[in-house]
């Protein structure tokens, strides 16, 4: 059963001890371990079922550690350090040799970001180095915005949750890729938005796509509750009248004989609320979720990206 602490010292110990640790963060809970423990690590694999060809991140304290991770660290990185750190970005930059090719799924390339939350920062500071921190809940399930969440995907082991309150942006972070021979990158959406990036960059972000880089959150299905899920940008109205049917809605809903829950149309509070409203729908164990999207507005980029891994669409 796993146990609660508001202590950093506590949560400190466990992880220079080699034990995982369940960290909050601004976006999401982390699964923490050390990075330079290369079994620490295996056991952040292993609890998840998480597959080795899936990059972890590193989290560190300041922007000055970066340098012990990365090499060749440009000017470009550097104002992006400076401008969005502490914060939910994430920088993939190549990696020293000493790097454990098992954090970086056998790439050149590590990805570094300083969180945002006062109880991850100062556990980093205490521990004095990185720690790998993917999201703590098992493989392509719900990521975690609160250490009740932590407690149901790990209910059956003894690991220990630094409760740190619900996380304030909800969302994982904008990964940017700022690799040699290669024009900067946006490999993953987050609610730092491109253009936010790019106007400190002074450059256009290329999209992804193309990028042989590999990191996390990009299997097509990830973010999944286990309730069959469905997106609709048109209503089913024929469902509305079905109780076993439960509905998450943008903005003001319609009347249901199922559950409900509306997020409401502003894009940072619908992506702070998403994961703990998957939570409450899908423990109901309903026939089918149902997604009300938003707008395709530029500031719901990373929701869309989110419902589109974690829902099918409604034809």
């Amino acid at each position: 059963m796993p146990l609660l602490t508001t202590c950093p010292q506590l949560a400190c110990e466990r992880l220079k001890a080699g034990e995982l640790l369940a960290l909050p963060t601004e976006t999401v809970y982390g699964l923490a371990a050390d990075a330079r423990n290369q079994s620490a690590v295996a056991k952040v694999f292993a609890l998840k079922g998480r597959p080795a060809s899936n990059p972890l991140i590193i989290h560190l304290a300041s922007a000055e550690q970066a340098q012990e991770w990365a090499r060749d660290i440009t000017a470009a990185a550097q104002r992006l350090m400076k401008a969005f750190w502490p914060g939910p970005l994430t920088l993939v930059l190549p990696a020293h040799a000493h790097v454990s090719r098992s954090i970086t799924a056998g790439q050149d390339s590590v990805a570094l970001r300083v969180p945002a939350h006062p109880l991850a920062l100062e556990v980093l500071r205490r521990f004095d180095g990185g720690l790998v921190a993917p999201s703590a809940n098992r493989y392509m399930s719900i990521s975690p915005t609160c250490a009740a969440h932590v407690g149901q995907q790990f209910a059956d082991s003894d690991l220990l949750i630094l409760d740190g309150g619900e996380s304030a942006v909800g969302l994982e972070s904008t990964i940017v890729s700022l690799l040699p021979n290669d024009q900067p990158r946006l490999l993953r959406e987050g609610m730092l938005s491109p253009g936010q990036i790019e106007a400190v960059l002074g450059a256009i972000l290329l999209r992804g796509a193309d990028s042989a880089v590999r990191v996390p959150g990009q299997h097509k299905k990830h973010y999944a509750p286990t309730t069959p899920s469905w997106r609709f940008a048109q209503t089913p109205v024929a469902d509305l009248g079905n109780p076993q049917y439960a509905w998450l809605w943008c903005g003001e809903g319609l009347a249901t004989a199922g559950p409900s829950i509306s997020l409401g149309n502003e894009p940072s509070a619908y992506a702070q609320g998403l994961y703990a409203a998957l939570y409450q729908l899908d423990g109901l164990g309903l026939q089918r979720l149902l997604i009300q999207l938003p707008t395709e507005a530029p500031a719901w980029l990373a929701v869309h990206d989110r419902l589109a891994r974690a829902s099918q669409l409604l034809a």
